[in-house]
């Protein structure tokens, strides 16, 4: 999809409608696995055509929020409605991962999962035809349409592998490939059904500072130019400040803050959940660690006070001269 055909596909439907504002919608979305309480209640309200990043603490339940939104998880609570660009909403919630992805969500995963012993193009043409409806019988047959499927299928394939890069290596098998370039090659497959919204679980794991600022790059131009609603999960908050429209913070399953990067930059909340503490406790707990480290040393003529030794020590904890 060019720019041109992004802008089109944006603007308001015939008879003036404007198209909803909100492609994705989760309400009180609740997940459980016995006692463990993954998703608790968590809302959240992701527009069309932005990129909307996902970050928390290991194990704030940002994969599990994934898992519910593609059918590998059933939460036992709450709602989750897309609204694809055609009008209308579906239900998400207990749809089968291949339905959820027939009706425009993609996604990559944590950990790679493509297909090690085919080739890299063999790998997006697998999910080109996902959206083909061309038989087996008619393919065994060399049936006319099925060998004009072939044609597109192989086509289309070729596109998405020259959109991300990887256009001199479609004949290399997917487990020779280097790190970053499986990332990539795992988002070409899933560009390869055609979404209307990507689902990213840390694409940047892993890989180097180079491969990192091509990501981002990429993340930018499968927004603007195939107007693509990208959701992320994402450790590094360098690609996350640098990409996200906003970004919405979990922490042990609830939603604890959103906005744009700056403002949950400076969100008490966000800070106390990454730190474990807030900026006042932390002053606190440093000013009672220095107390007694006085009071332990008070009979002690060389100690120079705990305030003077901490000042003393530089960031990693080494000696100044």
């Amino acid at each position: 999809m060019t720019t041109e055909t992004k802008r089109a596909a944006d603007r308001p439907a015939e008879g003036g409608a404007e198209p909803h504002p909100t492609i994705l919608e989760t309400s009180g979305v609740t997940l459980r696995f016995g006692g463990l309480t993954s998703l608790d209640h968590v809302d959240l309200a992701m527009r069309r055509g932005e990129i909307l990043a996902i970050i928390g603490p290991n194990g704030a339940g940002k994969t599990s929020l994934f898992n519910s939104l593609t059918g590998a998880y059933l939460p036992q609570e709450g709602a989750i409605t897309y609204r694809p660009r055609a009008g209308g909403e579906e239900e998400l919630r207990g749809r089968k991962p291949f339905r959820v992805s027939r009706l425009g969500l993609a996604r990559t995963f944590q950990n790679i999962r493509l297909f090690g012993a085919l080739t890299a193009l063999e790998n997006v043409k697998i999910a080109v035809e996902t959206r083909q409806r061309t038989d087996a019988v008619s393919i065994m047959l060399g049936l006319p349409h099925a060998r004009r499927a072939e044609r597109d299928s192989d086509r289309r394939a070729h596109e998405v592998m020259r959109f991300v890069g990887l256009e001199h290596r479609i004949n290399e098998l997917a487990a020779s490939l280097s790190y970053g370039e499986q990332r990539r090659l795992e988002i070409a497959r899933a560009l390869a059904t055609e979404p209307e919204l990507l689902l990213l679980d840390e694409p940047a794991a892993g890989t180097n500072p180079t491969e990192k600022h091509d990501l981002e790059e990429l993340i930018r131009r499968i927004n603007t130019e195939l107007g693509v609603s990208v959701l992320l999960i994402e450790h590094d908050m360098r690609l996350v400040m640098s990409v996200a429209d906003r970004v919405a913070v979990l922490n042990f399953g609830r939603k604890i803050a959103e906005g744009t990067p700056g403002q949950v930059q400076r969100d008490p909340a966000v800070i106390e959940a990454y730190l474990g503490a807030s900026d006042e406790e932390e002053a606190e707990a440093v000013a009672d660690l220095v107390a007694d480290l006085d009071a332990e040393h008070a009979d002690d003529p060389e100690w120079r006070g705990g305030d003077r030794a901490a000042e003393g020590r530089s960031n990693d904890g080494e000696e100044r001269p």
